[in-house]
């Protein structure tokens, strides 16, 4: 049996690692290997997100998976 873990995403620490790295979402998607609207759908209105979804957003943005988890 698979669990299937959804937690709530931090976006605005997202937004700030993206300002802070001087990245767009596209960018984002780019290192995370994923379609653009994948990221803006992920980031809207607080989604959410499963837990191998969070640790990609962290791997690409290199920073820990917790900070992302509200």
């Amino acid at each position: 049996m698979i669990y299937l873990y959804v937690m709530k995403l931090n976006t605005k620490k997202i937004d700030r690692e993206l300002e802070r790295l001087g990245w767009s979402r596209y960018r984002l998607a780019k290192e995370m290997g994923v379609k653009t609207q994948w990221v803006y759908f992920i980031l809207s209105d607080r989604k959410n997100c499963t837990l191998r979804s969070i640790q990609r957003i962290a791997d690409a943005l290199a920073i820990d998976p917790k900070d992302l988890i509200i």
